[in-house]
């Protein structure tokens, strides 16, 4: 069974990524077996994950399993072949993208210099993100060279930040992860609120609570209500007249020196100069990650 979609372009555009084939196919009898040095009229950065069963990568020598939940990456034309061996017993079930541009060079090569066969989580945000990009082209929901190269350097930057930065953690949005404590942060940022005021409001340990939420987060309970604290101080430099000190006690900050030293830390220039754009055009709004 094989559901595939190809593109061929009539005007150059190396500045735009581009599809050149996306699908899906289950494999079950032999013959499905590429060499990159073979394929006539073929060309591209090839990522193709295993939904289901085991295929086989040949590259540099070495000859690697492609189980279900990973994925390899080869350049077409390449040295390299990949195959389905029907002992296996059980389809091989794949997703894969072919795709080409200039803007995918630095990613990509970061990629397999990681290694050309990658684990992914079927449920991870890069394999979400392909589905969805393979389930777009097949029901024409992808319009024009535009949307369809920023859909692809979408995936590839997700797909590059798993494979490149596996030890930091994804972020999840504010109101997916521990919406109660985010709340109670936003509710009390005047106040001298402590982390194990946060915790309760989770139900939750202060040693589980904290573990958790950096998981999910990607930041500590303490560095995440600083960062909310200074959303709420630059929104009040660039909208009121208040002083400093007002803003910091406003804030949660006993003194307007701590307040000051954080954040500048965090903003990258003192309140004052914030407030006077001198450090930077000042934003009435800012989200700080």
């Amino acid at each position: 069974m094989l559901s595939s979609f190809g593109f061929r372009y009539t005007e150059p555009a190396a500045e735009l990524l581009r599809i050149y084939t996306i699908g899906w196919q289950e494999v079950s009898q032999a013959g499905y077996d590429f060499h990159g040095l073979k394929r006539q009229h073929a060309e591209g950065l090839l990522f193709q994950y295993s939904l289901a069963g085991t295929g086989y990568l040949e590259i540099g020598g070495e000859r690697h399993e492609v189980p279900q939940g990973h994925a390899f990456l080869v350049e077409i034309p390449g040295d390299h072949r990949y195959y389905y061996d029907p002992a296996e017993g059980k389809p091989w079930e794949v997703l894969w993208i072919r795709f080409g541009g200039t803007p995918a060079a630095g990613h990509w090569n970061e990629m397999c210099g990681k290694g050309r066969v990658q684990a992914f989580a079927k449920e991870s945000l890069p394999i979400r993100l392909l589905l969805q990009l393979y389930g777009d082209v097949k029901g024409e929901r992808v319009n024009g060279p535009v949307e369809q190269s920023v859909r692809i350097y979408e995936w590839l930057l997700h797909a590059w930040d798993h494979v490149v930065r596996p030890g930091k953690p994804q972020r999840t949005d504010e109101g997916e992860a521990f919406s109660g404590a985010v709340r109670f942060m936003k509710e009390n940022l005047q106040h001298a609120i402590t982390l194990q005021h946060i915790a309760e409001s989770e139900k939750l340990s202060k040693y589980h609570f904290c573990k958790q939420f950096h998981a999910r987060t990607g930041m500590t309970p303490i560095a995440y209500l600083n960062k909310l604290r200074m959303e709420e101080a630059v929104s009040l430099l660039s909208s009121t007249s208040l002083p400093v000190a007002d803003i910091a006690r406003l804030t949660g900050f006993d003194t307007p020196g701590y307040f000051t030293k954080v954040f500048k830390r965090i903003v990258g220039g003192t309140p004052t100069e914030y407030r006077e754009s001198k450090h930077e055009p000042a934003a009435g709004v800012m989200r700080i990650y």
